[in-house]
């Protein structure tokens, strides 16, 4: 079933032990896979400072439903995990140590599967996350040894880091990205979704992420593959409710490939 992040916030999440906090937002690779990689989980309730990153494979039992997520892993295993640093990248780093802390496999060893080509930065390499304001010309970061397949520091992409970027079309801006809708069975990222309230004679719509070609953080820009027309005559799109297999097989015949 196709989840937008902004439902998936309402989840709640229960160790093997006892409930200890919520979905606060998730982190996906841009670059080649358009796989989640991680949750966010805010444990504020439970000890101050409380976020942390969890693998969906630490998932046991995930209950669209009643809102409710299970992970194999103790309350104090989670506290005890690495902690992210606020408003900092994620580094390959920092992904293997915290895989180490859970006992996981380190995903990027395996073949790529994802639904098309990255999206790059202008001058190349994959897309790190960057807070507004943030100045990025001098960050450096250690790269383990295993990572040497890509010669930079690898990194992921959130649903916040995204958010409010703005949408252009053959250099005029179309909308903003509002959303990013993911498969809560595979954890694969298909569709980003453009509010284009305002710009466009619909208020949203949807888009498969292969038809992003650029993401610019210092700019907070997405440019596209997509024409505005594509967007003016794409099948209506709802965001209130769930989105059924027969409308996404009408996105997907509408938009087709990118060449």
């Amino acid at each position: 079933m196709l989840l937008r992040t902004k439902e998936f916030q309402s989840f709640s999440l229960s160790a093997t032990d006892e409930e200890f906090g919520s979905i606060a937002d998730v982190y996906f690779d841009s670059a080649g896979e358009w796989k989640v990689r991680f949750i966010v989980a805010d444990t504020r309730t439970w000890f101050v400072g409380g976020k942390v990153l969890l693998s969906p494979e630490l998932i046991t039992r995930l209950d669209i439903e009643a809102q409710f997520i299970n992970v194999r892993a103790t309350k104090d295993q989670i506290k005890d995990s690495p902690k992210p640093i606020e408003h900092e990248p994620i580094s390959r780093s920092y992904e293997s140590t915290l895989l180490d802390h859970y006992g996981l496999d380190h995903y990027w060893l395996g073949p790529a599967t994802g639904p098309g080509p990255a999206p790059m930065l202008p001058g190349g390499g994959p897309i790190p996350p960057v807070t507004p304001g943030t100045d990025i010309s001098n960050t450096r970061y250690e790269v383990p040894p295993e990572t040497k397949l890509d010669e930079q520091e690898y990194h992921l992409q959130s649903t916040k880091d995204l958010r409010g970027y703005s949408v252009d079309v053959a250099g005029e801006k179309v909308g903003t990205i509002s959303d990013v809708l993911f498969d809560s069975n595979s954890w694969q990222v298909l569709f980003m979704e453009v509010d284009t309230a305002g710009f466009l004679s619909k208020d949203k719509t949807i888009v498969p992420v292969e038809w992003f070609e650029t993401f610019n953080p210092a700019d907070q820009h997405a440019i596209t593959r997509f024409s505005q027309n594509m967007l003016e005559t794409a099948p209506n799109y709802d965001d209130s409710i769930p989105l059924s297999e027969e409308y996404i097989n009408q996105i997907r015949r509408h938009y087709g490939e990118p060449k």
